[in-house]
């Protein structure tokens, strides 16, 4: 039961730094000028190296993130990094600037239903109780980012930003579901440092084709900073660390609370109000928070 508190904290703080994303993302690209293309080069190449500089001052994360992995992982590294780092990134950036919020949120519902069902896959089973948690989840996050409102849906016809919307959604899957083997192995900062690094080199052949707007101003900095410290090195660590407590499943389900957190942020630090609808989709994600601790707590 401790081990799966600790997961489960984990996994919340992680999602708690990924809501704050496009909160300081939107201030970058509408107010200091700087691109998608380069918040994403910026963000993971400053928070991959500031892990590997981080386990370079102990022999023993040092042994983990240089000596330990095998050439199996280093492939999986190169693969899942980009995936899951700077091409998921680029997507969901992508897809902000081409559809509406609506659509574009959709992001944060189809991910754990992905990342639930390949997880089930993968192990070849899925309790009853998880599926109820997952799908009371599924419907109170479309609740809370508006898709499904007093009116009706609000999803806008679909077009190329939706293509968009759906491959960052399976990259991200792909890479939580990936992760399981290698943070057991290896740990959680040898497999965020090096696919936050791989997901940078991966950029670069791409950069002089790319319309780049790198912070002009100290706060421009400051805020790449944050984006690199908190909802990069911390949340993805947070999120990898998690997999080591939780199974896979469960995280899909605490993957909801992101929508959940970010009408908080908006709430607490800009005026939105919550609507009734939003309020009955948070209830119902605690609805399939509390079915998550009375299952995990039998198991």
């Amino acid at each position: 039961m401790g081990r799966w508190l600790v997961g489960v904290v984990l996994a919340a703080l992680g999602v708690v730094g990924f809501a704050s994303v496009f909160v300081v993302a939107g201030e970058l690209t509408r107010h200091c000028g700087v691109t998608p293309v380069s918040i994403v080069v910026a963000r993971f190449a400053f928070a991959g190296l500031a892990l590997l500089a981080w386990s370079a001052c102990s022999a023993e994360r040092r042994r983990r993130v240089f000596a330990m992995p095998t050439r199996r992982d280093w492939l999986l590294f190169a693969i899942v990094g980009p995936l899951g780092t700077s091409l998921m990134a680029w997507c969901e950036f992508s897809a902000c600037s081409r559809v509406g919020s609506a659509n574009a949120a959709m992001t944060d519902v189809i991910a754990p239903l992905m990342i639930f069902v390949l997880a089930a896959w993968r192990a070849r089973r899925a309790a009853p109780w998880q599926i109820v948690g997952v799908l009371c989840g599924f419907a109170g996050a479309l609740l809370v980012i508006g898709v499904v409102n007093a009116d009706g849906v609000a999803l806008s016809a679909y077009g190329t930003g939706d293509v968009f919307v759906l491959c960052a959604a399976t990259m991200w899957a792909l890479y939580t579901v990936a992760a399981r083997d290698p943070v057991k192995r290896l740990g959680a900062v040898t497999y965020t440092a090096w696919t936050m690094l791989f997901g940078v080199v991966a950029c670069l052949p791409f950069l002089p084709l790319a319309d780049l707007g790198w912070p002009a101003t100290p706060r421009a900095w400051w805020l790449v900073a944050y984006l690199s410290a908190v909802p990069t090195i911390g949340a993805f660590w947070a999120w990898n660390a998690a997999q080591k407590f939780i199974p896979t499943e469960t995280m899909a389900m605490t993957a909801y609370f992101t929508p959940v957190a970010a009408l908080a942020i908006g709430c607490g630090f800009f005026g939105e109000t919550a609507t009734s609808v939003q309020i009955l989709g948070t209830l119902l994600i605690c609805a399939a928070a509390l079915v998550e601790f009375k299952g995990g707590r039998r198991e």
